[in-house]
């Protein structure tokens, strides 16, 4: 009944990809965070088209594919590209509204709030990174919902699948269940506060992009 009510309030979501020329007017608007660990990392322009990612992690657990055909790039003409607030996913029920301020710094594997999934929290070294976001809220009268997006940077692609793999054992561990399709994702109820959750990743070499939209069960 969760993964259901979890796939209900996203279904039928359109993504829209942006020409390079609103890319680049949408970064003069638009607050972001960055935040540099260690020596900055310098962008590498790269092609709209993502990557697909595929393999065994370390640990041997199967690694599911990062990106499909449908989503939209990371990064376009060299930026890191951050999803308006229409483009994340269930904007067509929850009217999603960017916060005006952002400046929390949420590393992966850290997943949602510390209560949601806390054993995302636990102390851990944090690879050089250099990280982008947005977090979005909603007005919406039928639940409490909230959304982000972080788009992280690594020193290389071999890093940041390493990064990866730990953001996805962290969702398994907290309940989620990866679902593939048109629209791969994570889904499924939180073990630590039952708040519902959808979760997609993307990897493009050395970027990594996460979107989590999160609702309070009732």
């Amino acid at each position: 009944m969760a993964d259901a009510k979890v796939e209900e309030f996203l279904d039928e979501v359109a993504v829209r990809l942006p020409t390079a020329a609103q890319v680049r007017a949408r970064g003069g608007r638009r607050r972001a965070r960055r935040r540099v660990a260690g020596a900055a990392v310098a962008a590498t322009v790269v092609t709209a088209g993502a990557l697909v990612w595929t393999g065994t992690a370390d640990d041997g657990r199967e690694a599911h594919p990062a990106t499909h055909p449908s989503t939209p790039a990371i990064v376009v003409e060299g930026m890191p590209r951050i999803l308006s607030a229409d483009e994340v996913p269930g904007d067509g029920r929850w009217h999603w509204q960017a916060q005006d301020e952002d400046t929390k710094d949420t590393p992966l594997p850290r997943i949602a709030e510390s209560g949601t999934c806390p054993d995302s929290f636990r102390e851990r070294k944090t690879p050089e990174h250099v990280q982008y976001s947005a977090t979005y809220y909603s007005d919406a009268a039928d639940g409490e919902a909230s959304a982000s997006h972080r788009v992280v940077s690594y020193a290389s692609g071999e890093v940041a699948g390493r990064e990866r793999s730990a953001y996805e054992a962290e969702l398994e561990a907290c309940g989620l269940t990866y679902r593939g399709g048109a629209r791969p994702h994570w889904s499924g109820t939180a073990s630590g506060d039952g708040t519902l959750l959808r979760v997609s990743v993307q990897q493009d070499g050395r970027w990594l992009s996460v979107v989590e939209v999160q609702v309070e069960s009732s």
